[in-house]
């Protein structure tokens, strides 16, 4: 007397699907917590030497994360590593925030968007339709 609901879902679902989900879901957000945290750690005159390469690196792997064209990671890359690079951004969790942001501006994943279901045909409809017209003119 087992109730294994797992059968009832379908079967789990495979290591790479589930990476790709994750990277989905958090990838942006942990994109932007590592941008952060570059800004925390390049602050001061340490900043305006490293912060534009190593935000720049930072910066394009986010914009790959997200799934941008190539020209808009690059511009994610120049981004992140002037705000690396920028005195006094230390506090202030931006790169995380727009990460957040960007993904929740994206929408359903093209997965849900591939599995809408179609409408449903109204040929049972019409049979039951004309089944009863058929049996009342009688």
């Amino acid at each position: 007397m087992v109730n294994n609901t797992r059968t009832l879902a379908g079967p789990p679902p495979s290591n790479r699907a589930v990476l790709r989900r994750a990277n989905r879901a958090f990838g942006p957000i942990v994109a932007g917590l590592i941008i952060d945290a570059l800004d925390l750690v390049t602050f001061g005159p340490v900043g305006l030497i490293v912060g534009l390469p190593i935000g720049g690196l930072a910066g394009f792997w986010m914009g790959r994360c997200l799934n941008l064209k190539p020209a808009a990671c690059w511009l994610c890359a120049v981004l992140a590593g002037v705000y690396c690079m920028m005195p006094f951004t230390e506090l202030l969790p931006l790169a995380t925030i727009v990460g957040a942001y960007a993904r929740f501006m994206e929408g359903p994943s093209p997965e849900k968007e591939a599995a809408v279901e179609t409408p449903p045909s109204d040929t049972g409809e019409q049979q039951a339709t004309d089944s009863e017209d058929s049996v009342s003119s009688t």
